[in-house]
């Protein structure tokens, strides 16, 4: 997700104005449960998270991480990243309606598919979800899902670097 689900993830902002007024810029606490349907966590996975200095993720245990939302992920300008730079992976905005949302990655490279997230938001500083992924990680059959939650953690990123995306 892997832009999607972590992250993203897991998890995402976008479009009208009731769902995008639910998030606030700056940094977001997210613990995410994943199921791989691989032995080993995606590398994509564990290089992103290497990157924030933590362990990698396991099977159906939490694993907290954080994301730097930006103002355009906000007003809806863009779809909500999870800081995902290492996949090649576009996310789009699906549906909102309200306070829920529906995303989408579409990805091309080491890991080949389709993943769907899912958001629902309480007020303006959580939200929660399930992300699930069909497709091929390095050719093999490749199945994922997760659920997530996220907090605000205030406006300071605290080094957390937001997502840009690379230009053409």
């Amino acid at each position: 997700m892997h832009r999607a689900a972590l992250l993203l993830f897991a998890a995402l902002l976008i479009a009208p104005q009731s769902a995008v007024a639910a998030g606030k810029e700056g940094l977001w606490t997210i613990t995410t449960i994943w199921q791989f349907g691989m032995p080993i966590v995606p590398p994509a996975i564990a290089a992103l998270v290497r990157q924030q200095k933590l362990k990698p993720p396991l099977n159906g245990q939490p694993f907290t991480h954080h994301m730097c939302m930006t103002k355009s992920e906000t007003d809806g300008r863009e779809a909500l990243h999870f800081n995902n730079r290492d996949t090649d992976c576009v996310n789009r905005t699906v549906n909102v309606r309200g306070t829920r949302m529906v995303l989408e990655s579409v990805c091309h490279g080491p890991l080949e598919g389709v993943g769907r997230a899912q958001l629902v938001w309480r007020g303006n500083q959580h939200f929660e979800g399930r992300y699930e992924f069909k497709g091929r990680f390095r050719g093999d059959a490749n199945r994922m899902s997760s659920t997530f939650s996220a907090d605000w953690s205030g406006s300071d990123c605290r080094g957390v670097r937001p997502f840009i995306a690379p230009t053409p």
